[in-house]
């Protein structure tokens, strides 16, 4: 058994911990409030039809770590990047908001944003690790298989 194969469950396992205590912590804070990942994820594709796409890295999170776990590496690689991605427009949600609302309280993200962003970011780099080293596997099976010219002629 490879190394990361033997790993592959416990570092999925820790990637979900993560991301489950980033719903228990405060991860952001608006209009006087402070919100906790759960409240956000309960309520965030709200800010969909305000222009706000981050919500949707957590449905594409779960399709990624569910797909790694299945050993799909190219796939989980793609939805976890599209998940950072859209995770990281959490930056620019103050600017997005005040683009269609006239009034916007500051947001401030706390430390649960930054454990969810971790989280993502632990996935993808996980999931784009194991997609390269089985791509680099299999290039190397093809090459061990293809018959390879041995420099004489039978003529």
């Amino acid at each position: 058994m490879r190394f990361a194969d033997r790993y592959r469950g416990p570092m999925l396992a820790v990637i979900a911990v993560l991301w489950a205590a980033s719903l228990a912590l405060p991860a952001v804070a608006a209009g006087g409030r402070t919100f906790d990942g759960f409240e956000l994820l309960l309520r965030g594709w709200e800010g969909l039809s305000r222009g706000v796409p981050a919500w949707i890295a957590n449905p594409l999170f779960v399709a990624a770590l569910a797909a790694a776990a299945v050993k799909r590496d190219t796939a989980a690689a793609v939805l976890a990047a599209l998940a950072v991605a859209l995770g990281a427009t959490s930056f620019m949600t103050e600017d997005l908001l005040r683009r269609g609302t006239a009034f916007v309280p500051s947001i401030e993200l706390r430390v649960g944003f930054y454990v969810w962003l971790a989280a993502l970011l632990a996935l993808c780099l996980h999931s784009l690790t194991n997609a390269h080293r089985a791509r680099r596997e299999r290039a190397a099976d093809e090459c061990r298989r293809s018959p390879a010219p041995s420099g004489t002629s039978r003529d």
